[in-house]
């Protein structure tokens, strides 16, 4: 499945979306146009190709830090001991028509390019993401992302880690 990705704006129909999670469908519906005219965090919707009027997934970004005392040991390693710059993944669904059909896995790579790029212009450490269930946490695991310390929801990805493995850090 190709699919396409485009910032969210009013005139799309994100009504129809549902991703079996109440509180990520909500989100779509009532508060990411709110959140992106008020800079807050940016949604980035995915679509098949010439078929932009079925959202079949999104996720949301903004920035955030991480406590230097919350990286593990193996991540903290040469980082100064004050809080790191990170991309945070707020929120990332699949609608049900879509699932188990690698939107998910294409959403994710897409941000973690998109943190990539961005750790370019702007100090960014890592990716951060709060898994919302046990599904979730597996999923961004499988991924290679390792929880923080006293915080399990919550998972961390080096950016050069993500850059080394698609091959786009210089």
């Amino acid at each position: 499945m190709n699919l396409v990705f485009e910032k969210i704006s009013r005139g799309i129909n994100r009504k129809d979306f549902d991703c079996g999670v109440d509180s990520l469908n909500a989100y779509l519906k009532k508060y990411a146009w709110q959140s992106f005219k008020k800079n807050v965090g940016v949604t980035i919707l995915a679509f098949e190709e010439d078929k932009r009027n079925k959202i079949l997934g999104y996720y949301t970004v903004s920035m955030a830090q991480i406590k230097f005392e919350h990286l593990p040991p193996a991540l903290s390693k040469g980082l100064p001991r004050y809080p790191i710059p990170a991309m945070r993944i707020g929120r990332l669904a699949v609608d049900r028509y879509a699932q188990a059909k690698g939107v998910g896995s294409t959403l994710l790579r897409n941000a973690l390019q998109r943190a990539v790029a961005l750790s370019s212009e702007v100090g960014t450490c890592a990716v951060l993401v709060d898994a919302i269930n046990e599904q979730a946490k597996s999923f961004y695991e499988h991924y290679g992302f390792v929880a923080l310390n006293d915080l399990p929801s919550a998972l961390v990805l080096p950016i050069a880690t993500i850059a080394q493995a698609y091959e786009l850090y210089e």
